[in-house]
């Protein structure tokens, strides 16, 4: 019984800090609406062609209305494959909001089908992509963003985020 002591003391004092542990981290986790505003997109490269094709982007944008020069989209589009319904290629993305700092960033991924002689989605056409991550005020982030081409006019996303 001696030594069993000890071990059922130890036991008892860690079933009773998680609770209290997962009950603090739920506190701290918040919900945010981030809306992104950017112009019509054109890539400043493209490498390849065919399946592989990967198209670069550097686009200057608002967020929730606002312009600055330190708040931009940097990303990549490739290729995966050229026979999917309607013609249509699919294609992977790696893109990379900067929100104020280099610091506070948010991270998409995910694949959407472009039309093939396309270098982004066809004009009115929107595609919802998983959040994969984020830094300094976004750290922690998960959710999903809502992607919407309104051709000559931009592009909206629109981020609903959970946030640790």
């Amino acid at each position: 019984m001696r030594f069993r002591l000890p071990i059922l003391v130890a036991l008892f004092a860690g079933l009773l800090t998680v609770p209290l542990t997962s009950a603090h981290a739920a506190d701290r986790t918040r919900t945010e609406v981030v809306r992104i505003y950017h112009e019509a997109v054109s890539p400043t490269n493209v490498t390849g062609t065919g399946i592989g094709t990967v198209r670069t982007f550097f686009i200057p944008m608002a967020v929730n209305g606002k312009p600055a020069d330190d708040q931009y989209l940097v990303g990549t589009l490739t290729t995966l494959t050229d026979v999917m319904p309607n013609g249509n290629e699919l294609r992977a993305s790696n893109l990379t909001f900067v929100i104020g700092s280099e610091d506070d960033q948010i991270v998409l991924g995910g694949v959407s089908y472009y039309p093939p002689a396309g270098a982004t989605l066809a004009p009115g056409t929107k595609t919802v992509r998983p959040v994969l991550g984020g830094s300094g005020k976004y750290e922690g982030a998960r959710g999903q963003a809502t992607s919407v081409n309104l051709g000559a006019s931009g592009w909206t996303h629109t981020f609903r985020l959970t946030l640790d």
